[in-house]
Formats: structure tokens, sequence, C-alpha cells
């Protein structure tokens, strides 16, 4: 493990300093005090990495590509760690963390996570946590081994987060094997170590990605940061993101959508919490509705008993209120009378739900 962080250190050495990244990519945001974690505040930034270095910067398969910084509005950035493949440190990490900090952001991190190669494996599979005489131990051990670079990654330019994002998704430059057991057991060992380091871990992906890389593997003990790609309002596309389930199971605490040349992100519900103040449903407490109703209080409706929202009021959302309302022993017309919204929760106060930002991001 020693020849990766010396080898890492060497390449920040080669770094270009914080002047020529910013005259590449934009000027930094203002400086100001990061926001407060107040509840119910949602806030947007963005994540970089390689590709908002320099031109030029970085390992053949991934040069950097000059993209520019989070816009002013931004309120917190995600560093990546990594210049792509695991064992390859992001070029650039000392230079975005003195931009995050100038700007005052809450800055999280997250590392691409990739299947070690035959020499990787041979390098890193024999010391570890796990017994060698296996190969899923060495699997497991490569991984803690491709994590454990990245702890060294960050501590070397004084990058302190309680949380790291795990990347895991299809991969080109570096393609994970066609065992799914065998790429679960690379995670397993990458989790353990930022565990054993003492961060919190989540994961980064989408259906299909998580899917081919780890098969139907449920984490929900693990956040989630979900991407929505290209979407044509993608602030809305990604809110809306942030109440389905995520493709590990665990709650979704990010989400993310492309914008130009920018990769944008926005903190779900379950991260900044919730103010207090009257249930959400309250202002649709004397709206009837019935098949054939449409708009925004059928959304809301639809959310709450939990069938596909399109603000359509059709006959599976009347199934689904039938049966909401006999299981609470209502009338089982298929109409939102009172008595039905207040079953919802619609009357109610609810409290405060303090905001958790500070357990995924540094306040710089």
């Amino acid at each position: 493990m020693s020849r990766g962080p010396r080898a890492h250190l060497r390449g920040l050495l080669l770094s270009v300093s914080c002047a020529v990244l910013v005259a590449a990519t934009g000027p930094a945001a203002p400086a100001r005090a990061a926001l407060d974690a107040t509840a119910g505040v949602r806030l947007t930034g963005g994540d970089i990495s390689w590709p908002n270095c320099p031109k030029g910067m970085g390992i053949p398969s991934r040069r950097g590509e000059g993209k520019p910084l989070p816009l002013g509005s931004a309120r917190f950035v995600l560093l990546g760690l990594t210049n792509g493949p695991g064992f390859t440190a992001d070029p650039c990490l000392a230079d975005h963390v003195a931009y995050a900090r100038r700007a005052r952001l809450w800055t999280g991190a997250y590392a691409m996570t990739t299947f070690p190669t035959a020499s990787q494996q041979a390098a890193y599979g024999a010391t570890g946590p796990w017994s060698p005489a296996s190969v899923p131990g060495q699997l497991r051990n490569a991984g803690y081994a491709q994590a454990m670079f990245n702890v060294s990654s960050m501590r070397s330019v004084g990058l302190d987060v309680p949380m790291v994002w795990v990347d895991v998704e299809p991969y080109p430059v570096a393609p994970w094997s066609r065992s799914r057991p065998a790429n679960r057991d690379v995670v397993r060992g990458a989790v353990r170590a930022y565990e054993d380091s003492g961060y919190r871990v989540g994961f980064y992906s989408y259906d299909g990605g998580w899917r081919a890389v780890v098969g139907a593997w449920r984490q929900p003990a693990y956040a989630a940061w979900v991407p929505v790609g290209h979407a044509r309002h993608g602030y809305a596309a990604a809110s809306a993101r942030c109440g389905r389930a995520s493709f590990s199971g665990g709650r979704v605490l990010l989400a993310q959508w492309i914008e130009a040349d920018r990769d944008r992100d926005l903190t779900c519900p379950a991260l900044t919490g919730r103010a207090a103040g009257p249930h959400p449903l309250t202002r649709w407490i004397d709206r009837r509705l019935h098949q054939g109703s449409r708009g925004a209080a059928v959304r809301a409706l639809q959310q709450a008993i939990g069938v596909h929202v399109d603000g359509v009021f059709g006959e599976r959302t009347r199934a689904a209120l039938v049966g909401f309302q006999r299981a609470r022993g209502l009338v089982a017309d298929g109409v939102t009378g009172r008595p039905t919204w207040q079953a919802l929760g619609a009357g109610r106060r609810l409290p405060q739900r303090p905001s958790r930002l500070a357990e995924v991001f540094t306040a710089y």
C-alpha cells in the first residue's frame, strides 16, 4: 500500500497552481460564510473532478477538459478523488479543495470504484483484513487498498469530510468483471476501508448501472445519491427523484442532473430535514377528488397513497384510495372527503426534523 500514496504525492507536486485552474475554469464564487444547516432549507450545488482540471492534465485516458466550476449560486460541492480508475488521484484535488475553501462551500467527497487489474490484485490482494487464500479475500483486500489510496489523497491535501460516496457504475476505462459476486467483493472492501478510517459511506449509481455491476444487491443501510441525466427540467426531475426508491434501497439524500457543462446537484428532504409547520396535505382538506379529477391535488393524493404520480385520478388511483379507506374504517367510496384527508395527515402540525447536512458535508 505504501507505493500508492508515494506515487500520489509525486502527482500532486506536478499539479498546477490554483491560479491556473481558476483561469481555465472561470472565476470562483465570491467568499461567504457557508449557510447554516437550517431545517427545511434545500441547497443546490455541484460535483467536480478531473474533467474540471485544465486541459491536458491527468492520465492519458482521462485528461482534464477545462470544464467550469459550479455556479456562483452553489452552496455545496462534492469533490471527486480519482482521475477516473482506482489508484489514480485527481491531479487537481488540492486546487479543488482550495476553491471550496475560498468559496466557503459545504464540501463532500466521492470516488470512482473500479475492478482491480491483475497486477493490482497481485500487489494489494495479499494484504488487508481478509485472508488472501481465496479470490474473494484478494478482491476485498484490493478494494480496501483502493479506498485507502483515496483516504491518503484526502489527508495529503487536508480534505476532512464526514462521508465518502462510493461511485458504482459501468466504467469502460476500467471495466468491471462479468461476475457480480466478485464485483461486490471489491465494493465491500472499499466500504470497509472508509468505515475503518472513520467515514460514513453512501453509494452513487443508477438503477441499470447498479444492476449491471453488482446485481440485485440491497444495501438499505447506506444512503443513495442518484442522477437523472440530461433532464429537460433538471431541477424538477432531480427533486422528484428524491421521493422515489433508490437503486440499492438506501434513502436518497442527493440528486444530480446535467446542465450544459456542469453536474448540478440538490439536497433531498431526507438530508435537509423539515421545518415545523402544517402537514402539506392540509391545503387540500376540503377538496373533493374523484375519478376524473386532475391537477396538483391529485398528485398530492397519489403520492400520499403510494400510486404512480401523474395528476390524473384514474382507476388505479381509485382502487388504491378505496383500499386505504377500507383499511382505516372509512366510507370506501373512492372520494376524498375531509375524513379521508385527515386520515392521510391533513390538519396536523408536523414537528421540526433537523437538518443532517453535517453528516455528509464539511462546512468551510
